[in-house]
Formats: structure tokens, sequence, C-alpha cells
């Protein structure tokens, strides 16, 4: 049985009751992940083993139940529109990561929409909850330098189909259970031979 490091047990039981409640406490949630993200003794040595590439590294991923991993983005690179299919809370760990929630027009295949947008320096803390929970982030080219971020959601995303967007060319795209998606809005959209695009979903 893997042991949980004493920082991320102490988070696991200071959520796992507003976890538990019928809607989630994200704002609890929240506090206890930025605190986490304050604690630089801990988090550092996380942050030093990604180093400055695009990547991400798990902290805590159990089969079922919360997961941590910190994900660092290169500067001027942003992830994909996306949502996850589970509650998720982000904070970073150092530099300045840029949040945007979106909304959609006319259904899936609507258009994304920006309706809030919320730079997030070190401890500061964004959650989302289904359905509302189309985002991106990542980083903005001159804003400030790229954020390692901790990444804390309810369960393992990929157990639950989820979707990604395409703004620039207003593509949607379901993402089955197991697929990730692409880690970058810059990466290509898989051909048809791979995903083909949803249509007439509501």
């Amino acid at each position: 049985m893997n042991t949980i490091d004493g920082p991320v047990r102490e988070l696991l039981e200071r959520i796992a009751a507003p976890a538990a409640r019928a809607v989630p406490d994200l704002a609890a949630i929240g506090v206890a992940l930025a605190e986490l993200a304050a604690d630089v003794d801990y988090v550092t040595p996380w942050a030093d083993r990604l180093g400055d590439r695009n990547g991400r590294l798990p902290i805590h991923a159990p089969p079922r139940g919360p997961r941590l991993t910190i994900v660092h983005r290169r500067a001027g690179h942003l992830s994909a529109v996306h949502d996850h299919g589970t509650w998720v809370a982000l904070s970073p760990v150092s530099g300045l990561e840029t949040h945007r929630r979106y909304r959609l027009t006319d259904g899936l295949d609507g258009q994304p929409e920006i309706v809030e947008v919320t730079p997030l320096a070190s401890a500061e803390v964004a959650t989302l909850m289904p359905p509302d929970d189309i985002h991106d982030h990542g980083h903005l080219a001159g804003n400030g330098a790229p954020a390692y971020v901790l990444i804390l959601t309810g369960d393992d995303q990929t157990r639950f189909e989820r979707h990604e967007w395409d703004p620039a060319t207003g593509r949607h795209r379901v993402l089955p259970p197991g697929d990730l998606g692409r880690w970058l809005a810059s990466d290509p959209w898989p051909s048809a031979s791979r995903a083909a695009p949803s249509r007439g979903r509501a």
C-alpha cells in the first residue's frame, strides 16, 4: 500500500467533510488547497521535478476519490478549452496562472464565450463545479512568469465522458472515458479517424 505524504494526508482530511456534502463546499476545499500551495517546503521539490517543461506529475492518484496533480505550462501556452465532469480546484505554487471560465451560446456545439478571466498568483484559488466547469488555463504571454499549479479534482476525470472545444474554429468533440484530451490549445485537432466531432447534442 502506498504511503501518503503528511501534507497531502492533511489536505485530504480537511476536504473530506466539505467534499462529502450533497453539494461540495468548494470554498472550503479551495482554502485547504491554497494552504498546501503555500507550503513551499513541500511543493517546491515537486515543481523542481517538472523543471521548465510542459507537463504534469501526479502527487496523489487513487483509483477513486480526490486526486492531486502539479502542472506546468511554459510561457504563452494555454490548455485546450475543456470540462472535467467532476469538481475541480486549482492554486498556483508560483508564477501567474491565467484562468478563464466560459459559457456556451447554444448547447454543447455552441460557441464558448469567455465570462470570467482571473489571474491567479501563488496560493490564490479558482474552483469549478459541473456543469459550470468549462474553462482553460495556463500562461498568457507577457503576464508574469509561467506558473506551477496544484490541481485537485473530486475524482479521476478520465472515468467520465467529457468535452473539449476549439473557440477559434467553433469545433467541439466528446472525450470518451480514458481520453485526457489535448494538453495545449495549440496541439493539433485530432483527425476524423481518431475522433469524429459531435453534432446535435443537448
